[in-house]
């Protein structure tokens, strides 16, 4: 590409279409994450929701600067799947605290930063410990709570600190 070449208001138009027409079924949040993770994917900084950032930063626990889930997440590199199960349950704990959290949850919180994680991430998350603690206690069938143990983990390894924000009681599947 040249330094020189102005963008082109047809052609942008023309994209814009095309990219309201693959998302125009999709709920408002699943378009703004597809579009933050495209512009992600070419390099390119992402466009800033007023909305979403300002709405996140209020119920943020006192900055600790993860409005953002990419922003949480590119900081980290060559980690096993069991560390990265790990760093999702910590990003979910920075926005909701010590809630309880679903197997899917972690999944889409991954799949959302590309990750990798284990095939059996329930077995993951039973055997984690640390010191002989445990890092996470069951909240029923296929869910998990943080454990003290986990939110001194996740402040030492990732400088995470617990969040604020509410969750509906109806994400966590049975």
């Amino acid at each position: 590409m040249t330094e020189d070449k102005q963008p082109d208001p047809a052609k942008a138009g023309n994209i814009a279409q095309q990219i309201v027409s693959v998302l125009i079924n999709e709920d408002s949040e699943t378009r703004r994450r597809a579009i933050q993770a495209a512009m992600m994917l070419l390099g390119e900084a992402p466009v800033a929701n007023v909305n979403t950032r300002s709405e996140s930063a209020a119920s943020d626990s006192g900055g600790n600067g993860h409005e953002d889930l990419a922003a949480f997440f590119e900081r980290y590199e060559n980690l096993k799947p069991s560390d990265y199960a790990y760093l999702c349950a910590a990003y979910h704990f920075s926005v909701y605290g010590s809630v309880a959290f679903s197997l899917d949850d972690l999944r889409t919180i991954a799949a959302e930063a590309g990750l990798v994680l284990p095939d059996r991430l329930d077995m993951t998350l039973k055997q984690a410990g640390k010191g002989g603690k445990k890092l996470f206690q069951s909240a029923g069938r296929n869910a998990y709570r943080p454990t003290a143990s986990a939110g001194l983990l996740f402040k030492e390894r990732w400088g995470v600190k617990p969040g604020k924000r509410r969750k509906d009681t109806t994400t966590t599947k049975e």
